[in-house]
């Protein structure tokens, strides 16, 4: 097994060797007896080693979400994009809504929160406002049970929620932010620029205790991501800036010993966008987008690199089977 020194530095670009069958990941796939076949409430637990310690890192599907065809790619200018949205009267496919903990020796880290089954009660966006309320009716469609949520699904796991350090929050949309409620011991990491210039974000739908920890990147990034902000003290794991869904979009960066794995959050829907460098049409800044996608490329073509986007129905399998972005 390929390995690298013991403590990861930021801008570390070492490359790694190229055989795959060298670290197998082992996963084991929980599946609910009673779960349909179109929403399954799944969580695939997998092993990587990371400063010579096997850590679980668990993929867990919080649900499933449909946006209009449009949402998910527009070839037209930014402006027109909401009302293209609105007019769109084609939904896509349902995709996951994927929430990942790494069993971190230094504490439990939660990456985003997902959805939760409240989502589906008719007067859920009420408290954003009416134009806001029958905006988000129109154009989305969840499909969510209690049973999807992330703190029941950590309990069958064995994790309990006040044993969770750290919840990272990649943006502030509510499928990202809807399981704060279910973590109020725990320590929130947000992206201050995020946290101080969101877009899509409804603070009403937010607990009032809800008070995060503002962090700012060091100018000492990793690789082709000039800034970055360590998570851990081991610095394995980082949060680094890939704007465009948002402003200040963030992802997560883990540095195991034998590849990296980003949890990109929404980037892009699923790793197809990212190849064929076709930007969401939801995503606020283009020109953002398309240097993020040269970014990740780029590191992917340094780095062996495991992607994945948050709503990308292969992401669990391609972490299962050590599928690295090519």
């Amino acid at each position: 097994m390929a390995a690298v020194t013991p403590n990861h530095s930021y801008d570390s670009g070492k490359t790694r060797s190229s055989s795959e069958q060298e670290h197998p990941l082992q996963a084991r796939i929980h599946i609910p007896d009673d779960a349909d076949d179109t929403n399954r409430a799944q969580t695939q637990t997998s092993h990587v080693i990371c400063n010579g310690q096997e850590i679980k890192v668990h993929a867990i599907q919080t649900g499933t979400v449909a946006v209009k065809r449009s949402h998910l790619t527009n070839r037209t200018a930014h402006f027109l994009t909401p009302l293209k949205i609105s007019i769109d009267k084609h939904f896509t496919d349902y995709m996951p809504i994927w929430v990942w903990v790494v069993e971190h020796p230094e504490g439990i880290i939660l990456i985003d929160t997902g959805e939760n089954a409240a989502v589906m009660t008719p007067g859920y966006f009420d408290p954003a406002g009416t134009l806001i309320s029958k905006y988000n009716r129109r154009n989305l469609k969840f499909n969510i049970s209690k049973d999807h949520e992330i703190g029941c699904q950590l309990r069958k796991l064995g994790i309990k929620k006040t044993g969770i350090k750290n919840v990272v929050l990649t943006h502030l949309h509510l499928d990202h932010t809807d399981g704060i409620k279910d973590f109020p011991n725990a320590e929130f990491i947000v992206n201050r620029e995020e946290l101080r210039n969101p877009s899509g974000h409804f603070p009403e739908l937010v607990p009032d205790w809800f008070d995060p920890k503002k962090v700012t990147y060091k100018p000492k990034g990793a690789d082709v991501f000039n800034q970055a902000y360590a998570i851990t003290e081991s610095e394995d794991m980082l949060l680094i800036p890939t704007p465009g869904h948002t402003e200040h979009h963030a992802s997560v960066l883990f540095k195991t010993d034998a590849f990296d794995i980003l949890f990109a959050g929404d980037v892009c829907y699923n790793q197809r966008q990212l190849i064929e460098r076709d930007i969401p049409g939801i995503n606020v800044n283009y020109k953002k987008s398309r240097k993020t996608y040269d970014n990740i490329l780029s590191y992917a073509q340094r780095n062996k690199l495991i992607f994945l986007p948050s709503h990308d129905s292969n992401a669990a399998y391609r972490l299962n089977k050590t599928q690295f972005l090519k």
